[in-house]
């Protein structure tokens, strides 16, 4: 008996090791496919390799050339961006997107947006790369740019622009279905950048802004956007080619006019153009990004007096900065419709 016991107790413990031994191998191989599970996850989820396209396959320049833009593919989400638009860097700043290195300041004088000056001011991690329409290439070159976004000013520079890196990507749109063209800046660098959550809060309170005016625009028999600039008032209707043409397309205002030479930047459109068409809002965009007490004393003359505008209080003056030089910006644009909002009380 204690011989049989001896035999039997030693089986036992050689088949405890033996189980032993296959619980402690197991979980090596658990770990291990785990680990190939979740790296084949984060492969599967990557956006990256990516292709970007530009908003639009063409543009001219100002002196009538065509240029064509490529698209692009990214190995990997840019580290080093170069925005040659303010509107553009107004979107980028309102994802929370990081990596501007050059923004063009112009000495510190250029006209980005107030709430952006100061983060963006030239400094050794930011460089000045010039001015809208005059670049400076050495300094865009020394920012060793991952990326540069560019839109219609810079639509000569494309090609040059494209020796320094070949990322060069045009985020510019034209008037129509203005809102919705915003609305794919921020698709673009929301989908570029991993911020799509934070694109999609940023397009529902554009759009609730858009709402507002648009309610607000059904109230008014029409409308004249007017742009001042060194005394002067150019006009602008709701034609293909009006730059502010969006103004009555998507913001909703009648115009008060539909004969104002078509042009980007307006028609001379003198202060008896503006009583002839006696509209019973006229918007001025300030083009000299004056105060608003030093346009008044020209804009309210004796003749704008006899407008009803004038006589009913709907002058509205409006920022030139956000109007003029960063259209276009997620942000920007939800201020320039709180800006109508305000004034239209």
């Amino acid at each position: 008996m204690k011989k049989w016991n001896i035999i039997t107790a030693a089986a036992l413990a050689l088949m405890l090791a033996a189980c032993g031994s296959e619980e402690t191998e197991t979980p090596k191989a658990t770990e291990t496919n785990e680990a190939s599970d979740t790296e084949k996850d984060v492969a599967e989820e990557s956006a990256y390799p990516m292709t970007v396209s530009s908003l639009s396959t063409a543009r001219e320049t100002e002196e009538g050339a065509s240029v064509t833009f490529e698209d692009i593919t990214l190995e990997e989400e840019p580290k080093r961006i170069i925005s040659l638009d303010y509107g553009f860097l107004d979107t980028l700043d309102a994802l929370g997107v990081e990596g501007i290195v050059g923004v063009a300041a112009n000495g510190g004088q250029g006209n980005i947006p107030e709430h952006l000056k100061e983060k963006y001011a030239p400094s050794d991690e930011i460089a000045d790369v010039g001015t809208l329409k005059s670049i400076n290439f050495e300094a865009v070159a020394a920012a060793d740019p991952d990326i540069i976004f560019i839109s219609g000013r810079q639509t000569a520079f494309y090609e040059e622009l494209k020796e320094i890196t070949p990322n060069v990507v045009f985020i510019g749109s034209d008037n129509s279905n203005y809102i919705d063209a915003v609305y794919e800046t921020v698709d673009l660098a929301a989908n570029m950048f991993d911020k799509v959550e934070k694109g999609e809060e940023l397009k529902a309170a554009l759009q609730e802004k858009v709402d507002e005016v648009k309610e607000k625009a059904t109230g008014y028999e029409n409308a004249l956007v007017a742009m001042y600039n060194d005394k002067k008032m150019s006009g602008f209707d709701n034609s293909a080619e009006s730059r502010f043409a969006y103004v009555y397309n998507d913001f909703g205002f009648k115009p008060a006019t539909t004969d104002i030479e078509a042009s980007s930047h307006g028609s001379d459109f003198s202060y008896e153009s503006i009583l002839s068409v006696d509209p019973e809002v006229l918007l001025v965009i300030d083009r000299t990004v004056s105060d608003v007490e030093t346009i008044k004393a020209d804009i309210e003359n004796d003749i704008i007096k006899q407008t009803r505008a004038y006589k009913e209080g709907k002058i509205v003056y409006l920022d030139g900065t956000n109007w003029y030089f960063s259209s276009n910006g997620v942000t920007t644009e939800t201020a320039k419709l709180q800006e109508i909002l305000d004034e239209l009380k």
